[in-house]
């Protein structure tokens, strides 16, 4: 392998393991907050954002700024013909949305920050929702207009399905919030004692978290078996590659795929159309495929037409 082609494939698997690391570390952000609250506080607090005036703020600034620059600096998607907007576009202003939620704190009543000192008790709470508002827009546009158009079947169903549950999550958080902030019955009491509003900002994190890790594994896959069939034996992936007598893995059938891709695989098989049948009873692909791999027998004595007989005879 040349050292270039040895460079970019090294370069290729940094990238993705920075991919697959920030998948887990916003999967796993709301959980060491809630822990770290039990443990240290006591308490789950009412919201993600309330942790910013606890002692575990060191966990959600620190976390929510590993996430922001991640995404502002992320590139590598193709921008679809018909498309209004950049991928990459989309990306940084989720970037720029989580650093914001991170430096520009909810409401407090003292100054503790630097946001907070320059812009005032009441202008920095304004800046921290409007972040929070443009984040969770952007994590349900990144499903819609990057991960989905580049699936199809079932894996673009479920980014449809994660687009939306963080669209959705965003819109009940804000009614979930003003219900508890405004009102004093039941209802109220009870988005306060069960901690709705922070597990409803954690169920969009770990919609676009799970969307995230699943759009890397299957951009891998999909890189690996191109690099493979192309010749590159670095490419070949974790798994029992199936061996054919003078073949090499089919891409069409799924067997040059890993194994952890064949349930998928499966699932677009009994969801497919069934194939056209010759009347020899096997599809048509199949038909082609033994017809190409006939092999005549030379050895076998050709039948003389009846002009070489007469004129071998003479």
């Amino acid at each position: 392998m040349s050292p270039l082609r040895e460079n970019r494939w090294e370069d290729a698997a940094a990238f993705r393991r920075m991919r697959y690391g920030l998948g887990l570390l916003g999967f796993l952000l709301p959980f060491l907050l809630a822990l770290s609250g039990r443990l240290v506080d006591g308490v789950v607090q009412p919201t993600i954002s309330d942790v910013f005036h606890t002692t575990q703020r060191d966990l959600l600034v620190g976390g929510l700024s590993v996430i922001g620059v991640f995404l502002a600096v992320h590139r590598g998607w193709r921008r679809h013909p018909g498309r209004w907007v950049s991928p990459d576009l989309i990306v940084i202003l989720a970037g720029i949305a989580a650093m914001g939620v991170a430096f520009f704190p909810n409401e407090s009543t003292e100054v503790v920050t630097m946001s907070q000192k320059v812009l005032g008790l009441t202008f920095a709470p304004v800046l921290h929702y409007a972040a929070a508002l443009l984040l969770y827009l952007m994590m349900s546009l990144t499903c819609f207009l990057i991960y989905a158009p580049d699936a199809e079947g079932v894996e673009r169903r479920f980014y449809l399905l994660m687009g939306r549950v963080i669209f959705a999550s965003g819109i009940m958080v804000m009614v979930l919030s003003g219900i508890k902030n405004n009102t004093d019955g039941t209802f109220a009491r009870l988005i306060i004692a069960h901690n709705l509003v922070f597990w409803d900002e954690s169920l969009g994190v770990w919609a676009f978290s799970v969307s995230w890790l699943v759009k890397a594994w299957r951009d891998e896959a999909r890189r690996k078996a191109r690099a493979w069939h192309r010749g590159d034996t670095r490419a070949r992936p974790v798994g029992v590659w199936p061996t054919r007598p003078g073949n090499g893995p089919h891409p069409y059938d799924g067997s040059g795929l890993p194994l952890a891709d064949r349930p998928m695989n499966a699932v677009k098989g009994l969801l497919a159309p069934p194939r056209p049948v010759r009347p020899t009873g096997l599809p048509v692909q199949i038909e082609a495929r033994n017809r190409h791999r006939r092999v005549v027998d030379q050895s076998a004595p050709k039948p003389m037409a009846t002009g070489d007989r007469g004129r071998r005879r003479a």
